[in-house]
């Protein structure tokens, strides 16, 4: 009895530290993403593709896509807080829809038309490819779950989504790490950050379903 209290106990302080670290690392990744509103052609990301910033399609699927991303950022992480569903049901479920729609309308389908433009070779490009469609699906099945109430079903879809969103988190994290520590060939770090940067984050989410699905 005393052990099962204990492992709740720390399930309970883990999942709120990682909750609280992901929370922060959102809220500064939609922070710094704003900084392209101010439409320039040489700030950051866009450096790498000056061939593109002048293309209307690539540069109209990019402010689509992070504004999408954008607002699945800063939206997603108090859909998982138990106590802000109980107490602001209403607002949890309007927070989702803005939530879906990010992704189904905004973020999903414009970051597969980007990902045709990915840098380095097809291996970046199929990459991005899967992780939008990923993307995607466990995003739909979130809504199809809740429109039938399947709550259980409708939490683990969100958690595998979020997971995804939180790719850009993780891509962002992966890439300047990976450069300054290891003594690679820069090309592999930029191949490999396409799949790295949310084939473990799918992984985490799988284990929270499996392990603490009544926590999520």
């Amino acid at each position: 009895m005393v052990a099962a209290v204990m492992l709740d106990r720390i399930q309970n302080i883990f999942l709120k530290s990682a909750w609280g670290i992901l929370t922060l690392a959102s809220v500064f990744l939609f922070a710094i993403t704003t900084s392209y509103f101010s439409f320039c052609d040489d700030c950051n990301f866009l450096l790498k593709k000056q061939e593109l910033v002048s293309n209307p399609f690539w540069r109209t699927a990019f402010y689509i896509h992070i504004t999408g991303g954008m607002i699945a950022l800063i939206t997603g992480p108090l859909q998982f807080v138990r106590a802000f569903r109980k107490r602001w049901m209403y607002l949890h479920r309007f927070l989702g829809k803005v939530y879906l729609a990010s992704i189904l309308l905004l973020a999903g389908p414009s970051g597969q038309f980007m990902a045709l433009y990915a840098e380095g070779s097809w291996v970046s490009s199929a990459g991005f490819l899967v992780m939008a469609f990923l993307w995607l699906y466990t995003t739909w099945r979130a809504y199809t779950s809740i429109r039938i109430r399947d709550i259980p079903a409708h939490r683990a879809w969100m958690t595998r989504s979020f997971a995804l969103t939180l790719a850009a988190v993780t891509l962002r994290t992966w890439v300047p790490l990976a450069s300054a520590a290891l003594d690679i060939d820069p090309f592999w770090i930029i191949e490999s950050s396409a799949w790295l940067s949310w084939i473990p984050n799918l992984i985490v989410a799988e284990l929270l379903i499996k392990l603490v699905p009544q926590k999520l």
